[in-house]
């Protein structure tokens, strides 16, 4: 059987932080992880392209681990 994944990037507004939230075979995996985002920085165009870099990671069979490596339980 082929492994299915996809995930999911959002922003927690309450946390004022940047998400993903990993999808493997129709089952969410753990928390969201992410990095909170000062509401006045100019950060989230950063955190938002490394998001979409583990989430292409993930797409394309790393580990679990490695993508939430960095990121913090949201």
């Amino acid at each position: 059987m082929n492994t299915q994944r996809d995930a999911i990037l959002g922003y927690a507004d309450k946390q004022h932080a940047y998400f993903i939230q990993l999808i493997e075979n129709n089952t969410n995996l753990g928390n969201s992880y992410g990095l909170i985002c000062n509401p006045q920085s100019d950060d989230a165009e950063s955190i938002m392209t490394t998001l979409f870099l583990k989430k292409s990671f993930w797409l394309n069979g790393s580990a679990f681990t490695d993508i939430i490596k960095g990121l913090e339980p949201i």
